[in-house]
């Protein structure tokens, strides 16, 4: 492919951002979907390469008529955007708006001439399994956030062969890393070990796949390019380690003298135990490999939140 030209909705999101920096870094031109006073448009880098489109996905319409307007060439739709992504929001009646959604960009990008979509979905859709999960594992979701994203999965696939455009869903695992939004495991405990708290844990049994947040991204951008590439793909490191030990890494690169609350807390009766992404068709298919080991990637996100701490 020559120089890519891509489309991403969400793309003030975690990993939306993040793949924004991605294609930038690679010479390629992003139009990025940003809603109106967005609060997270800082994220997005500054460069001559980066379009800002401003709508929303409730609107399709009023974006398509916004591209019309420009002379544009986009060959890559990137579909991050989700509405309800919180752990308060998984069982919210939103979810199911996000169906609709993703249909409508499937549709743009096919209005676009684009030769590929590439949407997200999530290890939700497996719902709980407790081994290493492949592509082929039976879905069976257990919140409304999985359903929802497993149903769109199987609407867009569905279109595109209609459509005849190639369409990618990744499901991604658990990610990390600077700009992460409190509420989660990993950043909710480095705040805490930085403010020299002691947290609260379960006995930190669990085995967990994290994947640092520009690997992720650089998946996303090789399945964007890659020709042939083509239906569900896991999105994880492959690589699940005790809980109890990524915990202990953390707390050793902020001081190791910090207590640990292992125990303090029972796990939820939905715990699950076992969570790793057999990622082996992704690398297959594109030649990804993550370049982030936990230390680097822990250490990185540590800075960050350090330096927004002191701010």
């Amino acid at each position: 492919m020559s120089t890519i030209a891509a489309f991403i909705t969400g793309a003030t999101g975690f990993i939306g951002s993040a793949l924004c920096r991605k294609i930038i870094a690679e010479n390629g031109i992003v139009y990025a979907l940003v809603r109106e006073n967005s609060k997270n448009i800082d994220r997005l880098p500054v460069d001559k390469n980066l379009k800002v489109i401003y709508g929303d996905l409730d609107d399709f319409g009023h974006i398509k008529e916004q591209l019309s307007q420009l002379e544009i060439d986009i060959n890559i739709f990137y579909h991050l955007g989700w509405k309800g992504v919180g752990n308060k929001d998984r069982n919210d009646s939103i979810q199911s708006q996000n169906i609709e959604s993703t249909v409508q960009s499937l549709l743009l990008a096919h209005s676009l001439g684009c030769s590929k979509w590439v949407g997200t979905g999530s290890q939700a859709e497996y719902g709980p399994v407790n081994s290493k999960i492949s592509e082929e594992y039976s879905t069976k979701p257990t919140t409304f956030y999985g359903a929802s994203k497993l149903s769109a999965s199987i609407l867009t696939q569905v279109l595109g062969n209609q459509l005849n455009i190639n369409t990618v869903w990744a499901r991604v695992f658990s990610t990390y890393g600077p700009g992460d939004n409190s509420g989660w495991m990993l950043i909710d405990l480095i705040n805490t070990l930085l403010d020299k708290q002691k947290p609260k844990l379960t006995l930190g049994e669990q085995l967990w796949d994290y994947l640092y947040v520009d690997d992720a991204a650089n998946a996303l951008y090789k399945l964007g390019i890659t020709p042939n590439s083509q239906g569900v793909y896991n999105l994880g490191s492959g690589n699940a380690k005790k809980l109890k030990n990524i915990i202990e890494i953390t707390r050793d690169l902020i001081d190791p003298s910090l207590p640990l609350g292992f125990g303090d807390i029972p796990y939820r009766p939905d715990q699950v135990m076992h969570l790793e992404a057999d990622v082996s068709k992704l690398i297959r298919d594109t030649g990804w490999q993550p370049e982030f080991n936990l230390e680097t990637g822990l250490g990185r996100t540590i800075e960050y939140i350090k330096n927004e701490k002191n701010r």
